[in-house]
């Protein structure tokens, strides 16, 4: 008797022990529906911003528009070219580092040494917007 009484409360242990298990993973499943929903919806913001973020700053670019020129310069007493490149310079179309190795170029400076009261030929952009 004591063998079937033991049987039995195993099959309940065991019955007990599986609804145990469905219920876990049941919950387990639901858990990663609503994770993979949620890491879904995060990519799709992301994809969203990354596509209409670039139309908006283009749109504003578009009405903007840059004009070369040219002028010669006397180089003063305290001048260096890094000082005349900061007045100058665009920052939209590039940094002061390019912009004296520009100004080198044109001039064709060798080093970074300038002579008071000598001339240097500065092209440079002045920003336009259009109307």
């Amino acid at each position: 008797m004591d063998r079937v009484m033991n049987c039995e409360i195993a099959k309940e242990y065991r019955s007990y022990h599986r609804l145990s298990e469905v219920r876990r993973m049941k919950r387990r499943k639901e858990f990663l529906q609503k994770a993979a929903l949620a890491v879904f919806g995060i990519a799709l913001v992301i994809l969203a911003v990354l596509f209409f973020a670039p139309s908006a700053n283009a749109e504003a670019e578009s009405n903007v528009s840059y004009e070369k020129r040219i002028v010669s310069v006397r180089v003063a007493e305290d001048d260096s070219l890094w000082a005349i490149a900061e007045r100058f310079y665009c920052e939209e179309k590039e940094s002061i580092p390019e912009f004296v190795r520009s100004i080198k170029e044109t001039n064709h400076l060798e080093s970074d040494t300038i002579y008071p009261d000598t001339y240097l030929v500065i092209q440079y952009y002045v920003k336009k917007t259009l109307s």
